[in-house]
């Protein structure tokens, strides 16, 4: 079943996203709603909002992205 996500939902994500894990997020969003939410969902919303994490397990942060060299 899909999720319908609320402009809350998106902005928590937002808000939290360089700070928490994605499981905790999801784990947090599971609790303040009422229904499951998953860890795969919440990537593929903030995958959708454009944030893009830091690689590394376990590492909270927000990637920097790329400058254009040209530029």
């Amino acid at each position: 079943m899909n999720i319908k996500w609320t402009d809350e939902d998106r902005q928590f994500i937002i808000d939290n996203a360089a700070f928490m894990k994605d499981i905790d997020i999801a784990d947090e969003l599971t609790e303040k709603t009422g229904r499951k939410v998953t860890l795969d969902a919440v990537r593929k919303v903030r995958q959708k909002l454009g944030i893009k994490k830091k690689r590394g397990r376990g590492v909270c942060g927000i990637a920097a992205e790329k400058s254009d060299k040209n530029s």
